[in-house]
């Protein structure tokens, strides 16, 4: 898999990639995380244009679309739990997969190349991004309130620090 900046040119996909997620999303118990048509176009837009609008990709094409940014992010600000650090951090946001296995974790094997610590959320009916979250490495930190008023569940990523294994 590859993960390239998105641009203008790839907002058809990136729309229907937000589609093809409601529909899966509503059709799994998970209803309430995109409503009214978000994310929609003019997300994809607006991270297009401050270059945090990412895709993944194989031979066959594009796979998936997700926001990635520098920090601080507004929705992060108040949290019902706790981060597990105060350092700067980067934020993953609006990941929606068409095909494919492993996408998550390319995502946010990518993100750690980039960062040394993460911070994401997701709805608490979201069960597939739950379990990659949590397989990643990812560590629930309390729950968080989103612009359109509902709660997500909080996650954060440190870095472990290397470890020398040099003998005397």
């Amino acid at each position: 898999m590859q993960i390239r900046i998105a641009c203008h040119e790839d907002l058809a996909f990136i729309e229907a990639a937000y589609e093809q997620a409601r529909a899966f999303m509503q059709a799994n118990g998970n209803a309430t995380q995109w409503p009214n048509g978000y994310p929609g176009r003019t997300d994809a837009e607006e991270d297009i244009a401050r270059g945090h609008c990412f895709l993944v990709a194989d031979d066959e094409g594009p796979l998936a679309v997700f926001s990635f940014a520098a920090g601080p992010d507004e929705t992060y600000a108040e949290i019902d739990g706790a981060w597990h650090s105060d350092a700067d951090y980067y934020v993953i946001h609006r990941v929606a997969a068409v095909r494919g296995r492993g996408v998550a974790r390319a995502i946010f094997s990518f993100a750690a190349k980039h960062a040394d610590y993460l911070r994401c959320d997701t709805h608490e009916d979201n069960a597939p991004m739950r379990r990659a979250l949590t397989s990643f490495g990812f560590r629930e930190c309390g729950t968080i309130t989103v612009a359109n008023g509902t709660q997500r569940v909080a996650y954060d990523w440190i870095k472990k620090p290397r470890t020398s294994t040099t003998t005397h």
